[in-house]
């Protein structure tokens, strides 16, 4: 298997993590003398699998890297944008691996894993790490998690995709999280009965891929994963002291 690798590395430090760290952009908060986005890129660096690297984020990052093995483009001002710019440079072909910048847990090992675990005949693949997995490694860990049929689980912070279907699923993707912040409208597109299992902790993973495939035009797969690195994001302050506590 030979993939592709995106880092998103643009988000503007403007949330809780802003009261203890001045850095403008969250992938530059350092952890141990390091760009948090550091720990990111090196264990991509370390993927056998992972053949070039995008890392979309500030000029701040600029000669950090291996010349030819990683390539530094802008980010944008959102998520969506930052995406459509990793994916203008990097070939339709190749199926890719977006990884947020604030997971510095990561490790080859549980990046490894987590391709392996894809089978094949999808267009996008999501990790969905067991509550119990994180718990048994740290039980302070805070995270949000959703009960399904299959058991409580928490999203990890990567996907694996296919750089043809992007164009057509991020649009369709902006509209979703426009009515995030509107939940009777959510739940119309939605469907009630769909609301309703969920709410009932009745849902199973199944219907979720088929809903949410099926908004976006696209045939996603949830891959169920036990990797902390996955799981476990720095977006507050206390999540800079747990990285701390296992970074090397």
């Amino acid at each position: 298997m030979v993939i592709n690798a995106l880092v998103l590395a643009g988000s503007v430090n403007s949330g809780k993590l802003a009261k203890v760290c001045p850095e403008p952009y969250e992938a530059l908060i350092p952890l141990k003398g390091r760009p948090m986005v550091d720990y990111v890129v090196d264990s991509l660096l370390k993927t056998p699998e992972v053949k070039q690297i995008v890392v979309a984020g500030p000029k701040e990052l600029s000669g950090r890297y291996p010349e030819g093995r990683v390539v530094l483009v802008d980010g944008g001002e959102s998520v969506v944008e930052s995406v459509q710019k990793g994916f203008k440079v990097l070939p339709r072909d190749t199926k890719t691996l977006v990884a947020t910048s604030d997971i510095p847990l990561i490790t080859p090992e549980e990046i490894k894993t987590f391709l392996f675990s894809c089978p094949p005949g999808y267009d996008v693949y999501y990790p969905v790490v067991y509550k119990e997995a994180i718990e048994e490694r740290d039980k302070s860990v805070r995270r949000t998690y959703v009960t399904l049929k299959e058991g409580t689980v928490t999203g990890g912070n990567l996907f694996l995709v296919d750089p043809r279907i992007v164009e057509k699923a991020i649009v369709k993707a902006q509209d979703l999280i426009k009515l995030r912040k509107s939940p009777f409208k959510l739940s119309l597109l939605l469907g009630l009965g769909f609301v309703i299992k969920f709410l009932a902790k009745k849902l199973s993973v199944k219907e979720l891929e088929e809903k949410v495939g099926g908004l976006l035009g696209i045939r996603g797969k949830a891959v169920f994963s036990r990797s902390f690195g996955i799981g476990v994001d720095v977006d507050k302050p206390e999540d800079l002291e747990l990285v701390l506590k296992y970074l090397p």
